[in-house]
């Protein structure tokens, strides 16, 4: 199999590193004042709409030195069962995108290919805001439309038709003590039920999920990080179907790039999953729908640019890494690990040596703090069940089409599915398909092909049904020619296995297997 080397050459950026510095959040003082046992001191976070706020109290009156403290994204505060997000005000107005995702399925609760751990049920654009009152308000944003920039007179026109609604009202219990934060009781929003951190009504749907029980969910942990926030819940809701279920969630809140990447336009000729909005100011006598692709920010170091202007090979900034689930069957590791980084020879051609990378996830000894939901984290994502499918989502930024992240899910039974074809398809040419169990190596084999393809969707591409058709039919007995080339010029394509060549051809596994 022949990866299309010069098309994905071309799709990568060289625009400026991102790179971003936090303002640094005050350490918490101990204080020992007591509470007031009849003042209740603590706003609770409320619906929008609800304007039942009340005042700010002192900073360590609300925090009190039993608080457990995490630094990262927002400051974090634990007080007993009490969640608090402590925002700096460079943060306010800033895009942060929202990945929610089932940590731990509920037992019996899977229709069709949802349901899974791992699986997206969610994701969003929000901003933080000050509103007036000591309140701060949330805001959910979209991209549909735009104007280009505010030197046009159309800008006005579209923001004036586009206000973006507020989603959610919380008081300010306290403003940090250097004054350049806010501290917002976050528990009822993270206890409660809403399309923001959790469920949109796609995956709601899709899963049959009706009306949350209140009673039976609670915030199990909240973990704070540099450039993310991660927040797990276990919440229990009725079934449109069935009784109620139980799961596991993890909600991710991501700092997005304050200058969004560079977009590149999409072309109909090159087949790449794409993002769009509708312009209303490229078009002087109408309106222009604009699409630009998925793709990931590769970029040479600052001090290896000029080296890779001249050609030269070069490491990325940031490589693309994929880990391998923990619960993915040792004997198949070496495989998936082997369809990830077959492309690096794709993306040697467009410049970067070690661009993509596959790596066994850490153990809770070697990092404890390292989650497979966690947004940072690409992953394969192994599956228990009895469908035969794999697939490739990825997580993009909506302003620009900078590929975030991919969890891709690898259920189980796909090994079926892939023994039957290849039986029937190629076993008249390879007397290892001559059996109902095919052995470790051969599976693995097919194992890597599917891989390799799943892992293209994930870099933006999207099947490319049209490349076997350029391949002579005479060419797929031609044992020579499939050594050099393979039986068909994109993994992205579904050819499938080569089933015209014949026993007295003496096919190899180079022209039977899809590479």
């Amino acid at each position: 199999m022949r990866i299309s080397l010069l098309v994905l050459a071309s799709f990568f950026a060289t625009a400026p590193v991102f790179s971003q510095t936090l303002e640094s959040l005050s350490l918490l003082r101990q204080d020992t004042l007591k509470r007031d046992s009849i003042k209740q001191e603590t706003p609770s976070s409320v619906p929008a709409g609800n304007d039942q706020i009340t005042a700010p109290t002192k900073y360590y009156n609300l925090l009190k030195n039993k608080a457990v403290t995490r630094k990262g994204l927002f400051t974090v505060h634990k007080v007993d069962d009490n969640y608090y997000f402590e925002i700096p005000d460079s943060l306010l107005g800033r895009d942060l995108l929202v990945v929610s995702r089932i940590a731990q399925g509920a037992a019996g609760v899977r229709p069709g290919y949802t349901g899974y751990a791992g699986d997206q049920i969610g994701s969003r654009i929000i901003r933080f805001e000050k509103g007036p009152g000591h309140k701060l308000f949330l805001r959910r944003i979209t991209y549909e439309e735009q104007a280009g920039d505010t030197s046009n007179a159309m800008y006005n026109a579209v923001v004036r038709s586009n206000l973006q609604p507020l989603v959610a009202a919380f008081g300010i219990g306290a403003y940090s003590p250097n004054g350049r934060g806010r501290v917002i009781e976050v528990t009822d929003y993270l206890n409660g039920d809403n399309d923001i951190l959790f469920f949109n009504s796609g995956s709601r749907n899709s899963m049959n999920v009706g009306s949350m029980l209140r009673n039976m969910c609670y915030i199990k942990d909240v973990s704070s990080f540099p450039l993310n926030l991660e927040i797990r819940t276990i919440k229990t809701y009725n079934s449109n179907v069935e009784g109620p279920f139980t799961l596991e969630l993890n909600t991710s809140i991501v700092l997005l790039p304050k200058v969004p990447m560079r977009k590149r336009l999409a072309d109909r000729r090159v087949g790449y999953f794409s993002e769009r909005y509708m312009d209303y100011n490229a078009n002087p006598q109408g309106v222009k729908e604009v699409t630009y692709i998925k793709r990931w920010r590769l970029e040479p170091k600052p001090e290896d640019v000029e080296r890779y202007k001249r050609g030269e090979l070069v490491e990325p900034v940031r490589p693309i890494v994929y880990y391998i689930d923990p619960a993915t069957p040792k004997k198949w590791i070496p495989y998936l690990k082997q369809g990830v980084e077959d492309w690096q020879v794709a993306f040697e051609k467009a410049g970067f040596k070690n661009a993509i990378v596959a790596k066994e996830a850490p153990n809770a000894d070697e990092n404890p703090h390292w989650s497979l939901e966690d947004s940072r984290h690409s992953a394969i994502v192994y599956k228990p069940s009895s469908k035969a499918n794999a697939a490739g989502p990825v997580i993009a930024d909506p302003r620009s089409g900078e590929i975030l992240e991919s969890h891709i899910n690898w259920y189980h039974n796909l090994m079926s599915i892939l023994r039957d074809w290849y039986l029937i398809q190629c076993a008249p040419n390879d007397p290892r398909a001559q059996k109902m169990r095919f052995d470790d190596k051969l599976m693995g084999r097919l194992i890597r092909s599917v891989a390799a393809h799943e892992v293209g969707h994930t870099l933006g591409l999207t099947h490319n049904y049209g490349a076997s058709s350029s391949v002579p039919v005479e060419k797929l007995r031609d044992r020579e020619w499939l050594k050099r080339h393979g039986h068909t010029p994109s993994i992205m394509d579904y050819a499938r296995f080569n089933y015209v060549a014949q026993p007295e051809d003496s096919v190899t596994e180079d022209g039977l297997i899809s590479r």
